[in-house]
């Protein structure tokens, strides 16, 4: 899957264009520090309720609201219309899109959340992509681990890289979706399911469980 067939929906012009440099999801992830490059200082033009912390150089878009008890930590951006909801942690190296809700107590860690993101509460996000439109369930964990080696065709090196996934995926409630693993876009990945691997576009990957009922002896 080349980086046009996983993130195919309208970007920010800014945005679309520098992704756009990049034919490779290890050159896009390696780039990533280029987002902060001008970020010298804390630059706020949305909402922080009393009790959030923003610590470093941060940007926050206008129309954002970030609620007390979230941290949020520099180098980060934060676009436009988005939420942060309480207890939220952005840590340094996150770029966060326009119109995104990153839920309740959510971790965000170097990744790279797309416009019109949903997160939902507990998740735990590291070292990875989230395409646009993409809905990422309670209690899920994407890239939790470091991963060494290759995916071959998809990238020559994933070694710093988490999990990708496309626009439109969706990822269950407490699923786990390993490092160096890419998820198509529009593919679900159900609930409570262990994905690691390459998921072609507009799949459904469920967790299967067999019931067994025999005659007590």
């Amino acid at each position: 899957m080349k980086i046009s067939d996983l993130f195919s929906a309208e970007m920010e012009p800014d945005l679309n264009k520098w992704v756009g440099k990049f034919t490779t999801l290890s050159d896009l992830f390696s780039a990533m520090p280029q987002l902060y490059a001008r970020l010298e200082s804390q630059n706020i033009q949305g909402i922080v309720e009393d009790g959030a912390v923003i610590v470093g150089p941060v940007h926050i878009g206008m129309g954002s609201v970030v609620h007390g008890q979230a941290i949020i930590r520099g180098p980060a951006i934060v676009g436009n219309n988005t939420v942060v909801d309480s207890h939220a942690e952005i840590r340094a190296g996150a770029f966060i899109g326009s119109k995104c809700v990153i839920g309740h107590s959510c971790s965000i860690i170097k990744s790279m959340v797309m416009s019109s993101v949903s997160i939902s509460a507990g998740a735990f996000i590291r070292n990875s992509v989230i395409g646009f439109g993409s809905v990422v369930g309670p209690g899920a964990a994407l890239g939790a681990d470091e991963v060494e080696g290759s995916l071959g065709s998809v990238s020559q090196s994933l070694s710093k890289l988490g999990a990708v996934l496309g626009d439109y995926a969706v990822v269950g409630a407490n699923s786990s979706i390993k490092p160096g693993t890419v998820v198509g876009s529009r593919t679900i990945i159900g609930e409570g399911v262990l994905a690691h691997g390459i998921y072609e576009p507009n799949q459904t990957v469920m967790l299967s469980q067999a019931l067994e009922i025999k005659p007590r002896s």
